[in-house]
Parts: structure tokens; sequence; C-alpha cells
């Protein structure tokens, strides 16, 4: 599992993640799929702005019809500004490429996901894990 903006600092489970790829991604039929976690090939790195070494790693990509799409869990945390900006920025790339921004929400972070998406201007589709 590589290290990007919020990956270390939210901790995410890698059982969160290999929960979203079989219950979600797989399900969809996506194909060419990157993950975050082990045995998978990681997802670009995509960086914040080219003035910045900051960058972003999705914590799953997945193509079906030739449409990428963005997978993340929806997780509670303290850095809120960096969150969103996580998710804007995924939710334009995957506008772009004609594909989605999936949310995949635990128990216990609904409340949390759904009041970012009524705050900000973020494109995605909630899926409960």
């Amino acid at each position: 599992m590589e290290n990007g903006i919020l990956t270390d600092a939210q901790q995410k489970d890698a059982e969160l993640i290999k929960t979203l790829l079989d219950k979600i991604v797989s399900k969809k039929g996506f194909d060419n799929i990157k993950a975050n976690a082990e045995g998978y090939e990681t997802p670009a790195k995509i960086r914040r702005s080219k003035d910045t070494d900051e960058y972003f790693i999705p914590d799953v990509t997945g193509e079906v019809n030739g449409r990428k799409s963005y997978f993340e869990l929806g997780l509670k945390t303290d850095d809120e500004r960096e969150l969103v900006t996580k998710w804007r920025l995924l939710s334009s790339l995957a506008a772009y490429k004609h594909g989605k921004l999936y949310l995949a929400v635990p128990r216990g972070h609904m409340a949390f996901t759904n009041r970012i998406l009524a705050d900000y201007p973020i494109q995605a589709e909630v899926v409960k894990i």
C-alpha cells in the first residue's frame, strides 16, 4: 500500500478496500482495476498542481466501456479540507473521462459523507459497504 495525501492519515484498512473491490467494483463489471492494496497495481498518482510535490492516490480505479471511474472510501477525518480537495479533484477527473466518482461508505460514516457532499460541489455516487 502506497502512501499519498490522506492515505496515511486515515490509515485506511486493507480489509475495507478489499470489501470495496469485492462488493462494488467487480460486481459492476469494471476491468483494468488498480487498487492501493496488496495484490493490485497501484493507481497513478494525481498531482495536486504542477507547482507542488503533493499528490493523491485514489483507493481504486477501474474502467468500463472505456470510461474511467474512481472509488474512494468515505471515512470520517479531522482534515476535512484535504478530503474535500481530493474528492473534488477525483470527481472532476471522473467527469472528464466520462466516468463517476464512487464513495464507498462503511457503517458509521454515512452522515459525515452526506454532509460533505451537501456542503461542497462534488458529484459522487454514494454506496454503502
